[in-house]
């Protein structure tokens, strides 16, 4: 994947996850209960917790993405700190007083659109913002002035990152990526088109430019640059603005991530029934758009575990299987697999079709229930799949779920869970803890490291357990030592 996509990707998905992570820790005030390194004592996690008055998940959440970036020190066993570049922006009281106002604009960048549209200021609590004229400074003006690089740089993230997924979200809406995909286009037909002023699109369009998306062609025409050009065609682009709508249902919640530290107060909140039904029916739908792309990436999973035991003859159970498409893989895998794909039943509507096409539906079972409510069984299959639902289910209930499910397991089964793996010291990498953070602020489950799955798995007696690369992924593989270890490398 280029720099360009990866980076375009990032803008998409995770960089609001990062300014809302640097915005919390300000609002909280984490940095300034943390020393500067050498100075005194580093801070215990279990203190900075009470010092802000917030519990100890949400706190860790929040501080866990500022150390894999390097503005927080993590010294183990001992807990945090600031490294002196740190401690210096934060002494110099205009700077400081610049990240405090960047806070202000959240929940008014949702509504770009609309400025964009008019090309006027919008009115957001009984005020009117100027969010165009916020866009204009931080993006068309004069570089931000900042004592160091490295305050610059914590600028940037927590003050023009989420300016620039909102950017994205805006373009998306406005179909105005669509219609640069045939070429480029004066500025007065693009507005027409997108029903925007050709004040609020000209200012998008030159936030777009910094971000390396568009550029002016003559006078008064605007098109794509040329890696826009090759990343964003007629057929990646609906794949790539498929994540907009995903980080928006978010949006709200991030806003608020500090009173869901303080506070335990969630404005998505996955363990309501009703909440849970509309977001994950959104999820299992937009996998399922993608749903073929994803299907070669999991038919690795089943060359792995083929790799380790047969599975001609073998029970699958594929748990919180949203597309299905995990369970599918291993339903090619073999023709005499059997499947049972298990979920809410509004998310198996959306495995049906995709069973159908790929001629499973004869090996196949649907089972509608609560993965953490069902009986499982004893010695019941061969393999069970967990694909990316660890981080969708409380922290404390995992015990008693992974002890149900070694208890399905027949002798010589697989446990593969797949997903984001956090590092033993859980410092990175950093898309799998702004994972995390969209997880906790969802008042939700949380991503782990490979110490952390064995804590769980060796209790229950899946005492072997590895974690292999997969393409986008990882994957956890358990067992109770009963099972070859393929020559693949492990991550």
């Amino acid at each position: 994947m280029s720099d360009f996509v990866q980076q375009l990707n990032f803008h998409a998905r995770d960089a609001s996850n990062e300014s809302a992570a640097l915005q919390a820790a300000l609002a909280l005030g984490f940095l300034e209960h943390l020393p500067e390194a050498g100075s005194r004592e580093p801070v215990p996690l279990e203190a900075l917790a009470r010092h802000v008055g917030g519990n100890l998940r949400g706190t860790r959440a929040v501080i866990e993405p500022l150390v894999a970036l390097g503005f927080v020190l993590l010294e183990e066993g001992r807990g945090y700190s600031l490294p002196g570049t740190t401690a210096a922006f934060l002494r110099d009281t205009a700077f400081a007083s610049r990240l405090h106002e960047a806070r202000r604009w959240w929940h008014v960048a949702a509504k770009l659109p609309e400025a964009v549209r008019t090309g006027a200021a919008v009115e957001w609590r009984g005020a009117s913002w100027a969010l165009l004229g916020r866009y204009r400074e931080l993006f068309l003006g004069p570089p931000v002035q900042a004592p160091s690089a490295e305050a610059s740089d914590f600028h940037d993230r927590l003050a023009r990152n989420f300016l620039r997924t909102q950017a994205l979200v805006t373009a998306a809406e406005l179909g105005l990526l669509e219609r640069m995909v045939s070429g480029a286009a004066p500025l007065g037909e693009l507005a027409r088109g997108a029903g925007a002023s050709p004040e609020g699109l000209g200012v998008l369009l030159g936030v777009l430019g910094s971000m390396g998306l568009t550029r002016p062609v003559g006078d008064d025409a605007w098109g794509f640059t040329e890696a826009a050009a090759r990343a964003l065609d007629a057929q990646s682009l609906p794949y790539f603005q498929r994540a907009l709508p995903a980080t928006m249902a978010y949006w709200e919640a991030f806003g608020h991530l500090d009173e869901a530290v303080r506070e335990r107060r969630f404005r998505l909140d996955l363990r309501d029934p009703e909440t849970a039904r509309r977001i994950y029916q959104e999820n299992a739908s937009r996998i399922s758009s993608i749903f073929a792309s994803h299907l070669r990436l999991s038919r690795k999973a089943a060359d792995l575990v083929r790799s380790m035991r047969s599975l001609a003859g073998a029970r699958v159970l594929d748990v919180g299987t949203g597309s299905g498409v995990w369970g599918s893989a291993f339903g090619l895998a073999d023709p005499s697999t059997h499947v049972t794909f298990l979920d809410s039943p509004h998310v198996l509507d959306a495995v049906r079709p995709h069973l159908a096409k790929l001629k499973l539906e004869p090996r196949s079972r649907l089972w509608a229930g609560d993965c953490l409510g069902v009986d499982y069984g004893e010695a019941t299959y061969d393999v069970i799949l967990l694909p990316q639902i660890i981080p969708a289910l409380p922290p404390a209930e995992l015990p008693g779920f992974f002890s149900l499910l070694a208890r399905a397991l027949k002798p010589g089964g697989v446990l593969l869970i797949s997903g984001y793996l956090l590092t033993d010291r859980r410092d990175g990498p950093l898309d799998a803890l702004y994972f995390a953070l969209r997880r906790y602020v969802s008042n939700e489950g949380d991503v782990l490291s490979l110490p952390e799955f064995r804590a769980l798995l060796e209790p229950v007696g899946l005492t072997a357990a590895r974690a292999f690369d997969m393409p986008i992924q990882q994957v956890v593989v358990a067992h109770r030592g009963d099972v070859p270890w393929p020559a693949a490398t492990a991550a």
